[in-house]
């Protein structure tokens, strides 16, 4: 049976990304440089053959989604299983002001205390929503998947057993001024057999290879 390729990408960057405000669950528009992000991933992605493809309900996806799509005969399904790490009641609030309440729940893996979701929550809701994208996927297919950032860490993780500690420190050491999972960023992985398995981690647009 011929393996079903996905090419996950996080949105491109938005109004609360330039103002430096938690976006979870919550959204906020694409900026210019977001249209540029998501137009990079067309260019890096544009000769693969999408059969199907899957986005966040959040309208940045959305949106990036119908750039990458725009050569394509192919329409994104929005999956709320998609969404972005629910932050709780930190969602919406600027960086500085909760950082050290933020960094306290992200290293703790757990915004339940705010009325965001758990680490458990956020593991449960990945596997339940890619064991729906891979039986809605045929084998031999290209899919496209469109999310979030933290989201797509949280997948490294989830789905690969990724030391998602020691990749943010690499990131870190490359592009020490933007978040580990960039925007307009691409990884790879597979469905095959009935497992996951990673084929490239996430990296730039412009970086990005096709590797098998």
């Amino acid at each position: 049976m011929k393996p079903t390729d996905f090419y996950y990408v996080r949105h491109g960057q938005t109004m609360f990304n330039v103002h430096h405000r938690l976006q979870g669950k919550c959204d906020s528009p694409l900026t210019e440089k977001g249209i540029a992000d998501a137009f990079k991933a067309e260019l890096a992605l544009r000769k693969i053959p999408f059969d199907r493809a899957f986005c966040s309900s959040s309208e940045r996806c959305v949106d990036t989604a119908a750039m990458i799509l725009e050569r394509h005969n192919v329409r994104a399904i929005p999956l709320k299983g998609l969404k972005e790490v629910d932050f709780g009641n930190l969602d919406g609030s600027l960086f500085d002001e909760v950082r050290e309440a933020f960094e306290r729940y992200k290293a703790e893996d757990n915004f339940g205390e705010v009325g965001g979701e758990t680490g458990e929550e956020i593991r449960d809701r990945i596997l339940r929503t890619f064991r729906e994208i891979a039986l809605r996927s045929q084998p031999g297919e290209k899919v496209l998947v469109v999310s979030h950032g933290s989201y797509g860490v949280h997948v490294l993780g989830t789905l690969f057993g990724v030391d998602t500690g020691a990749f943010i420190a690499e990131r870190k050491k490359i592009c020490p001024d933007q978040y580990a999972f960039p925007n307009g960023g691409i990884m790879k992985f597979r469905w095959e057999d009935g497992k996951w398995r990673l084929l490239c981690l996430p990296v730039e647009p412009e970086n990005f290879i096709d590797c098998q």
